[in-house]
């Protein structure tokens, strides 16, 4: 008992804006009005002026599933030939062509790096073709760089060539 006071001391109760309460109250006043104008055969739930404020933005879902890919084909189909009779419909058909367009659309950027890949040193060096390669070069070695690695030591003394050059007006 303690414990439960000094929780509800710690946190006090959540109070209602008024625009909340106004919203609720008129909820509430249209689930009065309705019941009072024709008593319905089912009762409605506990939270009726709640359940009545609910925005409806979209939380339930109809349609086939994302998984079912042949009722989607079918309602892509439909967006190009027949036109929707309600937005519902039309809003579906648009969610089942985006599943194919979505598809579509990466599937064309993956076969267009394969057909024609990136110049740059970067995707010759990381790009997925280069796996086999590494793979060869930890079994097998590398091969010796093109570039230098390090400075080469030469056993010409130049500033001696030069002077017996111009001595010697061989220049």
């Amino acid at each position: 008992w303690q414990q439960l006071a000094a929780t509800s001391a710690a946190h006090p109760p959540i109070r209602l804006t008024s625009q909340a309460a106004m919203s609720l109250l008129a909820a509430a006043a249209r689930v009065g009005a309705a019941s009072r104008a024709a008593p319905r055969a089912v009762t409605r739930a506990p939270l009726g002026p709640l359940r009545e404020a609910r925005r409806n933005l979209g939380e339930t879902t109809t349609g086939p599933p994302v998984s079912d890919l042949a009722a989607n084909w079918k309602l892509t189909v439909e967006f190009f030939t027949t036109s929707p009779l309600s937005y519902r419909e039309f809003k579906q058909r648009c969610i089942s062509l985006r599943i194919f367009a979505f598809t579509g659309v990466c599937s064309g950027c993956v076969l267009s790096f394969i057909i024609s890949p990136p110049k740059s040193s970067y995707w010759m060096t990381w790009s997925p073709g280069y796996i086999f390669s590494w793979v060869r070069n930890s079994f097998f070695g590398t091969k010796p760089p093109i570039f230098l690695t390090e400075k080469v030591e030469r056993a010409t003394d130049v500033p001696d060539v030069v002077k017996q050059l111009v001595t010697t007006r061989r220049l």
